[in-house]
């Protein structure tokens, strides 16, 4: 049966859009040298050969002059791969075995190869044995027909500069780098914890006290690096090894249970300690904080918010111990606990303003029976470091913003700085801190993000919007919306979990995102300032173009007034306060009625001059009743004056009605 068609039909102008590195910004340009008419073009894969065909034949030359120089490349580029893979797989099928059996050290007869080391050269029986010693490579040998593995002995020796009062060996199963199971002969001593020697080895064991399996550090790195950009996880991560090595269902199920118990956690804690150097200074950079903020006199700028998709099953256990974090990122449960006691259940956002009927529709789908942990709150700087992170337990409370603003206040105490704090209900807040009488909103100012503001009501956008309130600058508030796009990856893994390796592995994940920002952070803010300059440049620009075609002589200190005007009614629309017209109405009916007498006088229909003469009229009325000697003209300031005070009333009044 043939489907349906459809078809696109080309423009004039064609846009190329190319990423040329990973991260990098998409450049898009216009290619106007397209000087033939619009083709249609059938996107619709059809049934048959023959009306592919016959489709190719009908429009040979629109597609050759529609070729682009980005088409000719990478066609020219697809052909030269086609050239090369024959040859290509006869050199795979040739490496397959020896290409020399010269030894590339001793020049003696080989038979041995290590993929690890060169995929070319040779090596005998002594020379592999030697290069090899310590080794966790794993030689193969030619036997006449493939290389299988190395029948050699695979052990790890001690130094002989090491003591050797109390030596002893023991056979192990290690995961090699590659990912294979080998068996070695492993020689320790018992003047340090076996685990210590093993680190010298270049392995981490799979448990604390007499281990018989370990891994390589190179594979464990791997993995973590694999679980924090691409959420892998254990399973996941023993099934690419299986199938990748062959290796059997007993040795799958053998790294399984020795990498999800304690061992991978105490890696991962392990890893980052070596890495940020907190063992040796404690006050070195952990990671929490942003190298670009101000530490102090300053303004702070953070952005809060909740996710609801971080959730944990209680089905999933407890735990013995605290995390080995600690409270790196997120605070004490019993310190949220104690907070939230303080407030009552009344503490909850309202619907009043922000839509938030589709949300709470979504987490009604999930049984809260179920969980003893409904979601993730948190917080991150401008520069979208994170900074504090909380477990909820209870839904979207109040208690959550504030005890995260309390805990800002806290940490900065005595630095002398101004805390702007951005949240999607930042108006709700407001509202709730001002009826609370809490001390802390003189110290904190809000602002609603620059696009869920957009679904609030027109005072809420007038008062809590970053593009109208001093000291947000840019910043448009939705750095959360990013990184939660993130660590939602991580809900699978992390729902199965303990309390405690749950909030380890999520400490990894933000350490590890706030890495990656502070990584290129330098190019984010190069890109801001540039953008900064564009906006302040083409504002001015816009700006006086409007204050140039304004019927009324406008100034920026005007519109800055009219921006006054609108706050206070916003505010005092907020307070249900009834507010007074600054223009008597007799001058609005004055001047409004000018305004269209001059639109009818500049028309040439007949029908306008029966509605001049009956504006006229009233005119003269009003000029007799109010004393107007001298009929106002536009030019005049009394009339430019009532116009600006008449403009700013009509703009209360559309607060007012939003």
């Amino acid at each position: 049966m043939v489907k349906h068609r459809t078809s696109v039909r080309s423009t004039k102008h064609r846009v190329c859009v190319r990423r040329r590195t990973i991260g990098g910004a998409t450049k898009v340009s216009v290619l106007r040298n397209v000087s033939h008419p619009p083709v249609t073009v059938d996107v619709t894969p059809v049934t048959t050969t023959s009306s592919l065909d016959e489709h190719s034949e009908a429009e040979p030359s629109s597609s050759c002059m529609s070729e682009t120089a980005y088409t000719k490349a990478k066609k020219k580029e697809l052909r030269a791969w086609d050239s090369l893979k024959e040859d290509m797989l006869r050199v795979s099928y040739e490496s397959s075995a020896p290409s020399t059996n010269i030894c590339a050290l001793c020049k003696e007869h080989a038979e041995y190869r290590c993929l690890e080391c060169s995929s070319t050269n040779m090596f005998c029986e002594t020379c592999i044995t030697k290069t090899h010693r310590n080794s966790l490579h794993l030689p193969e040998k030619w036997n006449k027909t493939l290389y299988v593995t190395s029948p050699l002995e695979l052990a790890l020796r001690l130094p002989g500069e090491h003591c050797s009062h109390a030596v002893y060996a023991r056979d192990m199963k290690i995961f090699v780098n590659t990912g294979q199971l080998c068996s070695f002969s492993v020689t320790l001593c018992t003047c340090e914890p076996e685990t210590c020697t093993l680190l010298r080895y270049g392995i981490w064991p799979a448990t604390p006290e007499r281990p018989q399996t370990a891994f390589s550090i190179a594979l464990l790195e791997l993995f973590h690096y694999l679980s924090m950009e691409c959420q892998v996880s254990v399973e996941g991560f023993c099934n690419m090894l299986r199938w990748k090595n062959n290796l059997s269902l007993s040795e799958v199920n053998m790294l399984y249970r020795a990498l999800v118990g304690e061992s991978i956690s105490q890696f991962r804690h392990h890893h980052f300690r070596c890495r940020s150097l907190s063992g040796l200074c404690p006050s070195f950079d952990d990671g929490t904080t942003c190298p670009v903020c101000p530490k102090s006199n300053g303004n702070l700028i953070v952005t809060m918010d909740a996710y609801f998709g971080l959730v944990r099953k209680r089905s999933s256990g407890s735990s013995l111990v605290e995390p080995l974090h600690g409270n790196r990122m997120f605070v004490r449960e019993e310190d949220v606990q104690e907070y939230l006691s303080s407030h009552p259940d009344g503490s909850k956002p309202n619907e009043d303003c922000s839509n938030f009927k589709a949300g709470n529709l979504l987490r009604s789908q999930k049984n809260p029976q179920k969980l003893d942990v409904t979601g993730v709150f948190g917080v991150s700087c401008r520069h979208e470091i994170p900074l504090v992170f909380l477990n909820m337990t209870q839904g979207e409370r109040l208690a959550y913003p504030m005890y995260i603003i309390k805990e800002l206040l806290t940490r900065n105490q005595g630095k002398n700085l101004n805390l702007y704090v951005i949240y999607d209900i930042a108006c709700v807040l407001s509202s709730h801190m001002h009826k609370k009488a809490e001390a802390m909103q003189q110290d904190v100012s809000l602002a609603v993000p620059a696009f869920h503001v957009f679904g609030h009501k027109l005072q809420c956008q007038v008062l809590y919007s970053t593009r109208r309130l001093k000291g947000f600058g840019l910043t448009d508030g939705e750095g959360m919306e990013r990184l939660w796009s993130f660590l939602r990856r991580f809900a699978r893994i992390t729902k199965e979990m303990s309390p405690s390796h749950r909030l380890d592995l999520l400490t990894e994940a933000l350490l590890y995102y706030g890495r990656r920002k502070t990584a290129d952070i330098e190019v984010q803010l190069h890109h801001r300032w540039e953008k900064a300059e564009k906006v302040t440049n083409l504002a001015k620009e816009e700006l006086a173009a409007v204050l140039k075609e304004a019927p009324a002589s406008v100034s920026e200190h005007s519109v800055q007034r009219w921006m006054e005007t609108e706050n206070e009614v916003a505010r005092l629309t907020v307070l249900k306060t009834k507010i007074a017209d600054s223009v008597p109405k007799w001058k609005r009916v004055y001047v409004t009625t000018l305004i269209e007498l001059q639109h009818l006088k500049s028309c040439d229909h007949d029908s306008a001059v029966a509605d001049e003469k009956k504006i006229e009229s009233c005119l003269q009325k009003i000029e007799r009743q109010y004393h107007i000697t001298r009929r106002w003209n536009q030019s005049d300031s009394i009339f430019q004056s009532t116009l600006l005070e008449l403009d700013q009333d009509i703009r209360g009044k559309l607060v007012m009605q939003a």
